[in-house]
């Protein structure tokens, strides 16, 4: 349980806390009094309290002296200039020749820890892969998996007992049956369609006990693109990669991962061979107005 206490000398009455504390940490009975910490063990450490109070008025043993900044609201980027980022970023699978610098990709890492997590569990954990030999088993294996799943739909009796176990995941798969084909006979020419040759993959996993872990880890997916795009780094999700250890596959690479953890989503990243210099429009959000 965290130590939180209230200086009544420094705390302006703002009543901030009580009101948008999700724990309900805080209760303020008299107006114009500082609030009392009732509930500190419910805090699930959001730090919401101390980036709202304007005074410094809160002491949260999780939040100490020096953890807590200013937003440099200057540089933000207002709607126009972040709708621009986010028309830009494609998903690039043509890469340079050329490794990423660790500095880079601790500052995706960096970017992917900020997102917001179930129950502010922040149990997304990150895992980089970079060594050549260690990409290019991965690719294999993947490739392998792709090859002996289409084998299994193409065959009547195995598809039709996956139908029943998975009925939406059948035809997902089934459509995709041509890719995997073509992506397991590539690799065996030597033709990298599961990574495409990207200099380093980023993996997002998580204790499958914690809350919402898939939902999390998608969520730090997003802001690490988006880092990548102002860093002028290209990258994909690795969907095939990803599917292969949801179904069991066991890449040497991640063998330090902890006990209980799961794979819940995978970064390509790289220099890009080519530039985009047009973003052309997708297709209308279909929405409903109540």
């Amino acid at each position: 349980m965290p130590n939180i206490a209230v200086d009544p000398a420094r705390c302006s009455h703002c009543n901030a806390c009580v009101e948008d504390c999700p724990a309900q940490v805080f209760a303020c009975e008299q107006k114009g009094t500082a609030p009392d910490v009732v509930r500190a063990e419910s805090c699930i450490v959001c730090g919401h309290c101390v980036a709202l109070c304007t005074r410094g008025a809160i002491d949260h043993s999780d939040f100490p002296k020096g953890s807590v900044q200013p937003i440099n609201k200057e540089i933000l980027p207002g709607p126009e200039s972040l709708m621009e980022l986010l028309r830009a970023r494609r998903s690039a699978r043509v890469f340079r020749d050329k490794p990423v610098p660790r500095e880079l990709l601790e500052k995706i890492v960096e970017a992917a820890r900020l997102a917001p997590t179930a129950h502010n569990d922040q149990g997304t954990h990150y895992t980089v892969v970079q060594d050549s030999a260690e990409l290019k088993q991965m690719v294999e294996m993947t490739a392998a998996f792709l090859g002996q799943t289409a084998k299994a739909l193409r065959n009547p009796t195995k598809r039709a007992l996956f139908g029943l176990l998975d009925p939406n995941g059948l035809k997902s798969a089934w459509g995709m049956v041509g890719s995997f084909e073509s992506v397991a006979q590539a690799a065996l020419e030597g033709d990298d369609k599961v990574l495409r040759g990207a200099p380093c993959v980023l993996f997002f996993h998580a204790d499958r006990a914690i809350t919402k872990p898939d939902q999390s880890a998608q969520l730090a997916v997003q802001n690490a693109t988006l880092m990548c795009e102002t860093l002028g780094l290209a990258s994909f999700y690795t969907g095939f990669v990803v599917a292969a250890c949801a179904r069991g596959v066991r890449f040497p690479a991640l063998s330090g991962m902890p006990k209980g953890h799961r794979i819940y989503g995978g970064m390509a990243i790289g220099y890009p061979k080519f530039a985009f210099h047009q973003w052309p429009d997708r297709k209308p959000a279909p929405v409903e107005w109540r």
